[in-house]
């Protein structure tokens, strides 16, 4: 019987650079917040880190409708699905597990038609904890946790996806510096688009 093998990506800041869509928006609420601070939900689970003012349901909808609206401008990174495809030339499964909202993300990816790669669409509807998702993701593919890795351009997500013993491969074009995800323990670091399939190969193939 055929294994599966299976990549996870995070959504923003690897599939798309929305950073300074997220920032924005949560700045229209409160005027002084600081780049460094937003960038700080990210060392965690941003639903546990976010201010008091951004952790009500009723905000947190309010955000994703602005953010919805706003992604549907943006375009996908740059060379990111000549990747997809030649992971799924490979034999990959691809999925995605992400804190953004549903239909935002499933739009996005529609819209330029890469919604055709992913398995499986994972965002906060699904669970707020990445870890749990993971666990999801292990269970149901029947896959062990060094027999995947997860794409992504913050700590949170590293730390998260080691808790279940998954490697991870960090993006310089999120959310994150390169040097915050090495320092955090990224098991390898993608310059560019393409490094992510050099990643793989070093950790997985």
């Amino acid at each position: 019987m055929k294994k599966n093998r299976v990549i996870i990506f995070d959504f923003d800041g690897v599939i798309v650079n929305s950073i300074e869509v997220s920032f924005e928006i949560n700045k229209e609420t409160v005027i002084d917040l600081e780049f460094s601070e937003w960038q700080s939900w990210f060392e965690g689970n941003i639903y546990k880190n976010i201010r008091q003012e951004f952790s009500s349901e009723e905000y947190q909808i309010q955000y994703f409708e602005k953010y919805s609206n706003k992604l549907i401008d943006l375009l996908p990174v740059k060379g990111i699905e000549n990747v997809l495809k030649k992971l799924i030339s490979m034999g990959f499964i691809l999925i995605i597990n992400s804190s953004s909202s549903g239909s935002g993300v499933n739009n996005f990816l529609k819209k330029h038609d890469l919604k055709k790669y992913f398995a499986e669409v994972m965002t906060r509807e699904v669970h707020k904890s990445k870890v749990e998702k993971f666990k999801i993701i292990l269970e149901k593919y029947k896959i062990k946790a060094d027999q995947t890795v997860i794409v992504t351009d913050t700590v949170g997500d590293v730390k998260e996806a080691r808790e279940v013993g998954i490697k991870s491969i960090g993006t310089s074009w999120g959310a994150h510096e390169p040097e915050r995800l090495i320092k955090n323990g990224v098991d390898f670091m993608a310059e560019k688009p393409e490094d992510i399939l050099v990643g793989i190969k070093k950790i997985l193939v």
